[in-house]
């Protein structure tokens, strides 16, 4: 849905994944390539700023909301955790860290075109509102019934160092899962070599310690870092919009090829 009443006082929004997050994903030239799903290419000058954003998408009102109850909270999370000696083999994760990083998560599911898809077709009510306000009530309305259902509560949340040559990427879809030893876990990059992992409470005697300590997981094969990046690109390519950024082209290429059997886009 776009926005046809767009005023001079509307913003560009971040449609999902926002801004402060694509930009840990720039390399040192500050721009990231990126894999654009719908026009499948391979584009080499991303940006923080310019990426899945649309004007007017959502209002001032909710990108304050966003701003001061989501994502500065969650910024100030991604400093505490940049200082972390993630050479350690456990840590204690701070209680307070928990519930921020969950609200994180939640507006990352809320604010998917994909959830905005099925609740405006589930209701026609929805077809009635201007686009804008759907975008707000939707969103707003989403984040707060994960909130109230606890869908993670199932989950402890640890984090997962890539200790590999091969990069993260980042979906803007940003959550990805897959089954680790038959108990589920869901990532979500917050860095080219730090991940924060949900791993379900069923594997707690592998990671909670007696000290109330949580062990993280330090993967030294590029193979498995590789094969989660296949998870989290196959996870966009599902939800058939959007794109998967990463610092490095080649890990892109790699990913595509994987994905179509062929040769690479340029």
């Amino acid at each position: 849905m776009t926005n046809k009443t767009d005023t001079p006082n509307e913003i560009k929004s971040h449609i999902q994944m926002p801004k402060l997050m694509l930009k840990r994903f720039h390399n040192q030239n500050n721009k990231f390539f990126y894999y654009d799903v719908v026009n499948q290419f391979i584009g080499n000058n991303g940006t923080a700023k310019s990426t899945n954003t649309e004007l007017g998408y959502y209002s001032t009102t909710t990108e304050n909301y966003f701003r001061d109850k989501i994502e500065t909270p969650f910024g100030d999370i991604l400093s505490y955790v940049d200082k972390i000696d993630f050479t350690k083999e456990s840590l204690t994760v701070s209680a307070h860290i928990v519930p921020v990083i969950k609200d994180f998560l939640y507006a990352l599911i809320a604010r998917s075109p994909s959830f905005m898809k099925q609740m405006t077709s589930d209701d026609s009510l929805f077809q009635l509102l201007p686009t804008q306000n759907c975008h707000d009530y939707i969103t707003r309305t989403g984040i707060q019934i994960a909130k109230q259902n606890k869908i993670f509560s199932d989950y402890i949340v640890t984090f997962l160092i890539n200790n590999t040559n091969v990069p993260y990427v980042l979906s803007v879809n940003g959550l990805y899962s897959y089954v680790l030893n038959g108990h589920g876990i869901i990532n979500l990059p917050i860095s080219p070599q730090v991940a924060i992992t949900l791993i379900n409470k069923s594997y707690a005697s592998k990671i909670l310690n007696e000290d109330a300590s949580v062990s993280m997981f330090v993967i030294s094969e590029p193979n498995i870092i590789m094969k989660m990046n296949s998870c989290a690109f196959s996870t966009q390519v599902k939800h058939k919009w959007g794109c998967v950024i990463c610092p490095e082209k080649g890990e892109l290429e790699r990913l595509w090829q994987e994905h179509n059997n062929e040769p690479s886009p340029h």
